[in-house]
């Protein structure tokens, strides 16, 4: 479930025009060499490499305006599914109704588009999981063993009062950067799919990125009763008609691992929504111009910098207090 660079602007008129474009992107910073080769996707650039910079060659881009759910159904059935495990199908099989929950219309279309395949609805859930579950469990090995983490180099989101909300995984162009990303526009929502799914996405009112946080952040819920899946958390985000509403639709939730949310909507409104076992939901503000997040919680960076230099603690886990860091200061500054 991962997506290069990926921004979402609240704006009626842009909602229209965005889809006549090929890139969905935002450079936060840029810093490169005139000299360097321009990267292509397939390359594998080292972490802030100075020759890296946003790119995408395309995109497919399917328009279903003016269609029906039953229609998309059909066209969700077609696209690809990730592999899971026992574990994982179960704690999907118990997701089912609690993103019916908060994400009705969602879950319906999803259980149409499981028909056609002749599968179950829980394996669509189970597919859209797994990754993240495996990537975590990772996480932990490396933290039992007092290595560093290297299994992802991490992801950062910035959302602006003015209804933009951008995030970028800084992962290697040769893992997270194709030409076969998909991007589905329907009547009220656009979106991108991961492992037959919905992923961060943009509605008519609420946009919504992702940040992974994992194992520093808590323990997983892969066996929590209000567990439920990311997918129906964009979407119920999409279908929000504010972050307000948005907050209140998934106030209860827990999520297999520790996930951050962050929104913003066409009101002004922005927050970064940190999903946990031992917290719950909790939404954090870091000014009146917008809101960021890493892949950390605020309680495991003051714990983490407190006993170790800012340094090693980048070095350790992804630079994620660096990048939340040049966040803020794109807000400040």
């Amino acid at each position: 479930m991962v997506n290069n660079t990926f921004v979402l602007n609240i704006n009626s008129k842009l909602f229209e025009v965005i889809m006549k474009k090929t890139i969905i992107a935002l450079t936060l910073t840029a810093s490169f060499s005139v000299f360097a080769n321009i990267p292509v996707a397939g390359d594998d650039l080292p972490f802030f490499n100075a020759e890296r910079e946003a790119l995408q060659n395309g995109a497919i881009i399917k328009d279903m305006s003016g269609q029906d759910q039953a229609s998309l159904a059909q066209f969700m059935a077609k696209q690809p599914l990730g592999e899971f495990s026992e574990d994982v199908l179960k704690a999907a099989r118990h997701a089912v109704e609690n993103n019916r929950k908060i994400a009705p219309d969602y879950v319906a279309m999803m259980e149409a588009s499981a028909k056609i395949r002749g599968i179950d609805v829980a394996e669509l859930f189970a597919s859209v999981s797994q990754v993240d579950y495996s990537v975590n469990q990772a996480v932990k090995s490396s933290m039992q063993e007092k290595q560093e983490v290297e299994t992802i180099k991490g992801c950062t989101s910035i959302a602006f009062n003015n209804g933009i909300a951008g995030q970028t995984n800084d992962l290697s162009l040769a893992t997270s950067l194709t030409d076969h990303t998909t991007v589905v526009k329907t009547d009220d929502s656009i979106f991108v799919v991961a492992d037959g799914a919905h992923f961060q996405g943009m509605g008519k009112h609420v946009g919504i990125v992702i940040n992974f946080m994992g194992a520093p952040a808590g323990i997983d819920g892969i066996d929590n009763k209000n567990l439920v899946t990311v997918d129906a958390i964009f979407a119920a985000a999409t279908q929000a008609k504010s972050v307000d509403i948005f907050l209140n639709t998934i106030k209860d939730v827990r999520t297999i691992i520790p996930f951050n949310f962050t929104v913003a909507d066409d009101k002004g409104n922005h927050a970064a929504i940190e999903v946990t076992v031992e917290n719950g939901v909790k939404a954090i503000q870091y000014s009146e111009r917008g809101s960021v997040h890493a892949n950390h919680s605020a309680e495991f960076k003051q714990g983490f910098l407190a006993e170790h230099s800012a340094i090693d603690a980048n070095t350790a886990f992804f630079s994620t207090f660096a990048r939340e860091v040049a966040a803020e200061n794109f807000l400040d500054y």
